[in-house]
């Protein structure tokens, strides 16, 4: 079988999706293929609601607001703070990226559950080659574009001799009894490495994890992080199958990965479009497809690379700048949790983190309130 499109869609989560209904809703002819419609990724399922809100997302797609938060430092001192200006909307992965999907849809993009196999350039568009999970059946797609949106397994950028972003790893489970209303942020290096563990309750349960930088250290500081939130005996969730078997995932870790190869888009976390420090990935990944389909829509798919960049470059550099300030050691997180005692500080981080305000003067007073204003 053979097919004609003009942009054609390599993965089918937040970032595939959103392009492709963009896309489509512009008119243009859009194909989306999928590795597996039921596939549910390892995620906290975690957006602040500006981002929520910015791509009129249904509220039924929300599972569980969240208008307060905990920090707790490594030496166990606890920063209770209630969200202003918005919410933090925990969602099920599973349910989400279908629901997006059906969006992309519903503006009339041709979505098939298919695996991506391979891609040739011939005289300026792409031929790729697709095999169909329902029956097996190859299937040769001709397009004008190319989006990559399959994640840190990067297989389209591979077949494009494309360098893959560098990643950190999470490990995470689901406690199917929790009751709580606030997501936790957990430091310290005992439990996690370059990164925090995690509590994030959804409806009467939650999702638990820790993240390192390498996968074998995962397993111990994730066992370590269950004592430290839980107690020895891991207290009521002591046997329960899913703490028990908790599942390992990559997280890029971004680097100024390219975002485009003439015709061909990166997207998502396969551009590495995970925030430094706080890890998030799914508005970027939904940020990415939107302007990536704005290139496109206007003709100028080069200019993707330069939305992007004037969009969250800047901001992303910093983070890094952050994290490897405020990460390096136990002493160090300290300080930075100290920080965020200070209202003045909660609000920066609340127009940054939770309303997705872009004002370099926030960023730049974040940093300045940890480094006691020497590092300008």
């Amino acid at each position: 079988m053979t097919l004609k499109t003009s942009a054609l869609i390599i993965g089918g989560g937040p970032a595939g999706s959103t392009a492709a209904r963009f896309l489509s809703e512009a008119g243009v002819d859009t194909l989306l293929a999928e590795r597996d419609f039921s596939y549910v990724k390892p995620c906290g399922g975690c957006i602040p609601s500006g981002g929520f809100n910015e791509f009129g997302l249904p509220e039924a797609l929300i599972k569980k607001k969240i208008g307060r938060i905990v920090i707790v430092a490594p030496s166990g001192k606890r920063l209770e703070i209630n969200l202003r200006g918005g919410h933090l909307y925990i969602t099920e992965r599973g349910s989400f990226d279908s629901a997006l999907r059906t969006l992309a849809g519903q503006k009339g993009a041709s979505l098939i559950e298919c695996e991506f196999t391979g891609v040739e350039k011939r005289n300026g568009s792409f031929v790729s080659r697709l095999i169909r999970k329902a029956d097996g059946a190859i299937i040769t797609v001709h397009s004008d574009y190319l989006l990559a949106a399959d994640g840190i397994s990067f297989i389209t950028g591979k077949c494009l001799n494309m360098k893959r972003p560098s990643h950190l790893y999470t490990i995470s489970a689901n406690i199917p009894r929790f009751e709580g209303d606030a997501c936790e942020f957990w430091f310290g290096n005992k439990h996690a490495s370059n990164f925090y563990s995690w509590i994030f309750p959804s409806e009467g349960r939650a999702s638990i994890g820790t993240g390192g930088s390498a996968p074998g250290e995962l397993r111990p500081l994730f066992d370590n992080f269950i004592k430290r939130r839980f107690g020895n005996n891991r207290g009521p969730f002591a046997g329960n199958r899913d703490i028990c078997h908790p599942r390992i995932f990559p997280v890029p870790s971004w680097r100024g990965s390219p975002y485009s190869d003439g015709n061909a888009l990166f997207l998502g976390d396969a551009a590495g479009m995970v925030m430094p420090t706080t890890y998030e990935g799914i508005y970027y990944a939904m940020k990415s497809g939107q302007l990536a389909a704005d290139a496109i829509i206007d003709g100028r798919p080069d200019y993707y690379r330069a939305l992007l960049e004037d969009k969250f470059r800047y901001r992303f550099i910093l983070m890094k700048l952050f994290r490897k300030l405020c990460f390096r050691n136990d002493l160090s997180i300290e300080k930075w949790v100290g920080i965020h005692g200070n209202p003045e500080i909660q609000e920066i981080a609340m127009s940054l983190w939770l309303r997705k305000q872009a004002d370099s003067r926030g960023l730049f007073e974040y940093l300045r309130a940890f480094t006691g204003g020497h590092l300008f």
